[in-house]
Formats: structure tokens, C-alpha cells, sequence
């Protein structure tokens, strides 16, 4: 499933169930296909279908047949808007419309499952945008809007999904989605974010690392400097089966639900240090990445010094060796930022990857507002009047929506307001870009890597030079 955002991004899956005998309920309880949002979830399995006398598949009653086929068009949305010139033009003058409306400098494309025919549809709206936002931007005297681009990093995806020299060409940056390699779907424990293959891998896991996903995309003809590494700031946990806790240890499922995220096995950083405060951080050698075991729970997560061997300009150069543009993270809403859970001060996951990052280079610092994070409960809860503008170089508000004719709109009657607010921390910010991203929930992202007045030769942006926000 793709999306847009003003911006955002993950690559883990969230399942959900459609019933389809909650049709037949009364009053509040009716719960119609019509009423699923297709961008809340990756994928939608639609309950139930039975089998004959004769042992065939056929649907539960005649009235599931209809059903079958509005279902099915709920993960045509996206790929509607690019399958001919005619929808994407429509689509790109209703974007151009929303982020000069609201005030956004971008977008940000959330691409990351199709194949076939949408591979090579995809080019052609990078292309298309590129190309119209520069023509737009000279007929208006106005600095060009930018586009960018939030993308897989398992190899069998980019290979089906993306071609990226080309792609690369059209794209002022592109966030490469280095987590969720591995989670408690699966049989065993695995960090989700490891920078390094692990030596217990084997066939297709040697895929499932940061180091390779970021080499892979370069080598594909991605230039180094337009390519964000992505970095998590929370921990995927699992419930351990056995008395084994070391890396690849039996567990049955995800762990406890974080207690104000709410969703099991997903811990955002804050929560993980409560709940692994008294237990000893074991670190995982090859894969340069710690987890932790509490109990019976497994949680692998990112820490200050994993975070500096995956980022650190000057000393552990991992990001400077390979001359890669930057960095991205998901989301502002998850880093402790009141300072009152892990006693390192407001904000620390995000701080401290701005102090080893931006201020002594022209790195970027991607930082993703998930919108959603505004309807948790309690401390959970962050709004747009939490975010520190001083953070990062690139913010990214996440989500936006395509309507059933091809428009690029807002999630929801409150997001307008929202958008204000959050183009006018540019104002108090003469380093933030304000972006707008319009794709599947969990990532939001923003920067511009292209040469433009005030850029530093080479195609990096200056940071102090430009004051506008990006809408993805």
C-alpha cells in the first residue's frame, strides 16, 4: 500500500481483519467496507469465505461477491492516480494547490510495495512532478516545490518496485526505511534495525541489514548524497518461548503493548527504558546494535552508542565513509519528550542525533510528525506544539490522502489547522524545512538535496540559507 505524506513512513506490517459479518449489526455496531480506511493498515484480509460439498473455495452468500470487488479497489487508490498522464496531472495540480494553500515546501511519496506496470508509473510521476513544480516554480517566482521520495530497503522490493537511477534523477532525496528488518511475525528473536549482517544469517537474511539496503540503493545508481538512512526511535519486543534469550531465541509473538503507544510488541524509546530499567544492555557484536531482556520479553531497540556507530560524523564514520546525505527518523511523537522517563533530558534520541550530526556539517536530519500521535492518551499524547523546530533540518507531517478523483487532500477536517501550525516553525527556525507526505501511516519525512540559490556547491543545502518548510 502506498501513501502520501505532508510526511511519514514505515516499512512494518499491521494486518487487519475485515468481517464482514459486522454488515448485519445494528446501529453502531454496522461496520461496512465502505467504512475501512485502507491507510491504516499494510494489509486487509477480508473474513470469511467457505468451502463446498465438493471441496472448492466459494464466497460465504451471494452478497459477498459485490463486497469481494469494493474491497479489492481499496489498494487501487494510489496506483488509479498513476496508472495514465491524465489522472497524474490531475493529481499533481491538486498537490501543487494543497502545499502553497498550507504553506508546504514538498512532498514526499510513500512507495513501497507494487510491481509490474506501477514500477515504471512510478518514474513517470517522479518525473512529472519534478518537472511541474519547476515550471511552476518559475511562473510564480517562487522556490521550486520539492519531492521526495520514502522507499524499502529489503532487496526483493526495490528490485520489483523501483527504478532507481532514474527515479534518482527526479527525487531532491530519497529516505531508504532501515528498520523493521525483523519483528516478533516472526518465529525468532532479530533486532529490527541491525547496520550489519549477522553471522546466524543465512540465505536471503544477508539482505536484511542497514549497511546493505543503504549499499544496495547506491549501487543501483542512487548518488550517496541524495540517500537519508533511516534510524527508529523505539524497539520491536517478542515474547520469548524458552528459557533462551540470546539473538535467534524461540518467541511466540510481540511482546506487551507499549503502555501509552498501545500496540503490542512496539515499545516507542521512552517506554523501552521503563521497561528495561534495572536490566544490563547486551550488545549484539556483528550487528553493532543492543537489545535487552526483561522477563520474558525480548526488545531490540537503538541507544546512544548504536546510533554513533551508525551516525557519527568524526569518529565512528560509518555515514561520512560511505558519504551518504543523511539521516531520517520515525517519529518525533516517540523520543521521551518530557524528559521525565529515561532521566537524560527532553528529547533525548532526537537531541543527541542532532548534536552528533547537524551542527558541524551539512547533514541532514529528517524528522517525521505522525499526526496520529495527537489522539494517544495521557503522556503518549504529541501535537504539533510539541515539535522543536531546532532539532532537525527537515520536518515531514504525516499523513495526506488521494481522493477517490485523484486529488491529493487532507486525512482529515483537522489537519488544516494542524498544517498551519506546523509551517509557521519554520518562522521561529531559519534551518526548517516543512514537509508534507503522503503515504501509508508511520513515516514522515522531510529534506531537499538538489542545487538551488543558496545551496553550497555540489548540491547540498546550506541549512542557515533556507527558511521555507517542505510539505511531502
Amino acid at each position: 500500500m502506498d501513501k502520501l505524506t505532508l510526511t511519514t513512513a514505515t516499512s512494518s506490517r499491521l494486518v487487519c481483519y475485515y468481517n464482514s459479518l459486522a454488515e448485519n449489526r445494528p446501529d453502531y455496531g454496522q461496520f461496512s467496507v465502505s467504512d475501512i480506511d485502507p491507510y491504516k493498515c499494510t494489509h486487509l484480509i477480508y473474513a470469511f469465505s467457505d468451502i463446498n460439498n465438493t471441496n472448492e473455495l466459494v464466497p460465504s452468500c451471494d452478497t459477498d461477491i459485490p463486497r469481494y470487488q469494493l474491497f479489492d479497489e481499496l489498494k487501487i487508490r494510489f496506483r488509479t492516480m498513476v496508472a495514465n498522464q491524465e489522472n497524474r496531472t490531475k493529481f499533481i495540480k491538486s498537490a501543487i494547490k494543497l502545499l502553497r494553500d498550507n504553506g508546504f515546501d514538498g512532498l514526499n511519496l510513500d512507495w513501497r510495495y507494487p510491481g509490474g506496470q506501477d514500477k515504471e508509473r512510478f518514474t513517470l510521476l517522479c518525473k512529472e512532478l519534478n518537472e511541474t513544480f519547476v515550471d511552476e516554480g518559475n511562473a510564480t517566482n517562487r522556490d521550486r516545490l520539492i519531492v521526495t521520495a520514502s522507499v524499502s530497503a529489503e532487496k526483493a522490493t526495490i528490485d520489483a518496485s523501483y527504478e532507481v537511477s532514474q527515479i534518482a534523477m527526479y527525487l531532491d532525496f530519497i529516505n531508504v526505511l532501515t528498520f523493521d528488518f525483523h519483528g516478533p511475525w516472526e518465529s525468532v528473536t532479530g533486532h529490527h534495525s541491525p547496520l550489519y549482517n549477522g553471522s546466524q544469517d543465512t540465505g536471503d537474511e544477508i539482505y536484511l541489514n542497514t549497511d546493505y539496503a543503504m549499499r544496495y540503493w547506491r549501487d543501483q545508481g542512487a548518488p550517496t548524497q541524495k540517500l537519508n538512512l533511516g534510524l527508529a526511535a523505539y524497539g520491536r519486543a517478542f515474547n520469548l518461548s524458552t528459557k533462551s534469550s540470546d539473538i535467534g531465541a524461540p518467541a511466540n509473538g510481540p511482546g506487551e503493548e507499549g503502555c501509552y503507544t498501545g500496540e503490542e510488541g512496539f515499545w516507542a524509546s521512552y517506554e523501552t527504558c521503563l521497561y528495561i530499567e534495572g536490566n544490563t544492555t547486551q550488545l549484539i557484536v556483528d550487528q553493532k546494535v543492543p537489545y535487552a531482556v526483561t522477563d520474558n520479553q525480548w526488545v531490540g531497540f537503538d541507544n546512544k552508542d548504536s546510533l554513533n556507530t551508525k551516525v557519527v560524523i568524526c569518529s565512528v564514520t560509518y555515514l561520512k565513509t560511505n558519504n551518504f546525505g543523511g539521516a531520517f527518523v520515525w517519529s518525533l511523537d516517540l523520543d521521551d519528550t518530557t524528559g521525565q522517563f529515561c532521566e537524560m533530558g527532553k528529547c533525548p534520541f532526537i537531541s543527541h542525533l542532532h548534536d552528533i550530526l547537524v551542527p558541524a556539517t551539512s547533514s541532514r536530519l529528517v524528522c517525521y510528525y505522525n499526526s496520529l500521535a495527537e489522539n494517544r492518551p495521557d503522556y503518549g499524547q504529541f501535537s504539533v506544539s510539541d515539535i522543536d523546530p531546532y532539532k532537525c533540518t527537515h520536518l515531514i507531517y504525516a499523513f495526506s490522502d488521494i481522493n477517490n478523483t485523484n486529488e491529493l487532500v487532507p486525512s482529515s477536517d483537522t489537519d488544516i489547522s494542524r498544517y498551519q501550525l506546523f509551517n509557521e516553525l519554520k518562522i521561529s527556525s531559519a534551518q526548517v524545512y516543512c514537509i508534507v507526505h503522503r503515504g501509508a501511516p508511520g513515516l514522515a519525512r522531510k529534506y531537499l538535496n538538489a542545487p538551488v540559490a543558496g545551496a553550497e556547491e555540489g548540491g547540498l543545502w546550506c541549512g542557515d540559507c533556507f527558511s521555507s518548510c517542505l510539505s511531502i
